[in-house]
């Protein structure tokens, strides 16, 4: 019995196809079997067939991102620009504006790789760095998508714990962990028709918050003249926020019809990014701005507890406040359940034996993990989020440069230029020393440019945090000559 999915043929009449081909699964054992009869995807890392890839209603994918984004982690992320870096509205706003106009470009462009080559972004990854050496930014991916799970179970726990003072942080973050694990657990079918809806109650949501408090964010205080440092500061932390979908993009469009045009699948992913992402990180800068100011605000404000600052601006809306943060918090599930998912995908990449285990695994594993490090990290939130932020922007901007190169310049943007069947065949795949070695290299002049708050190097005193931007920078033109000598060396791509 296969679970069957309604396929609109550019928005022509519908018909019914198989989307995830579950005749055929990919795990035999009787317990996957009846899994698959409920609707659960088993498919891990193998990459989808051309004749399987047969969604059309590509506009999931832009629901997919936009959804991940309408959530309480991307409205604090626009508060740490005056409250980390001293910013003031205008400078914070513009920041958040023009280095997230080009940051989400990035994994915008690598959701189009989905549909062309029916890989996950690490098996295609694999395709610079190697069956082994992909192993490497796979750990440095789940390291951030944990960490993103953790912020967001933070967020989540503390809003849901500011309706009741019967409610603990900690319960609040189990709660909301079990919900997203449900939902990733299920995989591609429900994580897509749960994106698809939870969007619109956050949103109204965050719109009744405005219309509340609206008219104290009308006259903004005074601020300092921003300096290079400041904003440079924030810039890393913006692209830490956007850059790092990069390593997960093609996860959740390998399902797509191959002959779909990139240029859609990029639209539909940017807007769905950059939406969501601008609106509610200069919302979340106008309200952190303004709480000096509110009292009521200030009070639910101490401790960095966001959650309890939105729960302040609710509540002149009495017992219905209460209700609206619930769904605030409960924004945050779309976020860690899209995360889950490519976690349980990643793990099979760290450790290749585990392509014998089904793919739900991960998600309950996943939730075990994070939980217990939310809970413990809940009351060093804004600490945790600025370092986390800053630290992963880097060796992201170096794996996205790496691969661009690669498929642009050596693979010249051409699918057949890729052999699929090699996806798990060591020997005929790069040695991945080109790629590690423009990495690790880049790394000399990454950690100068650094500018945290435990660390500052000698060019980013001057300069401020230009650190993801070395990083890009290097480690693409470090490639160039690198991969082509193992091209030599090897005698293939």
């Amino acid at each position: 019995m296969s679970v069957m999915k309604e396929r609109f043929d550019d928005d022509k009449t519908p018909e019914v196809v198989d989307v995830q081909s579950l005749d055929r699964g990919v795990y035999k054992d009787r317990w996957t079997r009846r899994l698959l009869r409920i609707g659960v995807e088993d498919r891990g890392i193998q990459p989808v067939p051309e004749e399987q890839r047969t969604d059309t209603q590509y506009n999931k994918l832009f629901f997919i991102w936009f959804s991940w984004n309408v959530n309480i982690l991307t409205f604090s992320a626009g508060t740490l620009g005056p409250v980390v870096f001293g910013l003031g509205l205008r400078d914070t706003c513009l920041s958040i504006l023009f280095f997230n106009l080009l940051c989400c470009a990035f994994p915008a462009y690598f959701s189009t790789w989905g549909p062309k080559l029916g890989m996950r972004q690490m098996i295609a990854s694999r395709y610079s760095f190697g069956y082994y050496g992909v192993i490497v930014p796979c750990i440095f991916n789940l390291i951030g998508m944990v960490g993103f799970s953790i912020l967001n179970a933070i967020l989540g726990g503390q809003a849901l714990a500011s309706v009741t003072s019967n409610l603990s942080w900690s319960v609040g973050i189990v709660v909301i962990s079990i919900i997203s694990l449900l939902v990733s657990f299920c995989g591609y079918n429900v994580l897509n028709w749960y994106e698809r809806l939870s969007w619109l109650p956050v949103l109204i949501t965050f719109v009744i918050a405005l219309g509340v408090g609206g008219h104290h964010l009308s006259n903004p205080p005074p601020a300092e003249p921003a300096t290079a440092v400041s904003i440079l500061g924030f810039a890393s932390t913006l692209a830490g926020f956007a850059i790092t979908f990069s390593p997960l993009s093609s996860d959740f469009s390998t399902y797509y019809r191959s002959d779909v045009s990139a240029w859609r699948i990029f639209w539909y992913s940017y807007l769905g990014l950059l939406l969501p992402i601008i609106t509610l990180q200069c919302l979340g800068a106008a309200v952190v701005v303004a709480t000096p100011g509110v009292p009521e605000w200030e009070q639910g404000y101490v401790g960095g507890n966001v959650g309890g600052l939105l729960e302040a601006m609710l509540h002149p809306t009495k017992g219905f406040g209460k209700f609206l943060t619930v769904l605030l918090s409960l924004s945050v599930a779309g976020n860690i359940a899209s995360t889950f998912y490519s976690i349980s995908i990643n793990v099979q990449i760290f450790i290749p034996w585990l392509v014998a285990v089904p793919r739900y695994v991960f998600s309950v594993l996943a939730t075990a993990v994070v939980i217990p490090l939310a809970i413990v990290g809940a009351h060093r939130f804004y600490d945790a989020l600025v370092n986390f932020l800053g630290l992963i922007g880097y060796w992201a901007s170096a794996f996205v440069a790496i691969l661009l190169i690669e498929h642009l310049f050596y693979r010249q943007n051409d699918p057949k230029n890729y052999d699929v069947k090699a996806w798990n065949v060591p020997s005929l795949l790069p040695s991945g020393i080109a790629a590690l070695g423009a990495g690790i290299c880049s790394i000399a002049l990454i950690v100068p440019s650094m500018h945290q708050v435990w660390f500052t190097g000698p060019i980013a005193e001057v300069t401020g945090d230009i650190g993801f931007e070395i990083a890009f920078v290097v480690a693409g033109v470090l490639y160039f000559p690198f991969r082509y000598l193992e091209i030599r060396w090897m005698g293939r791509l």
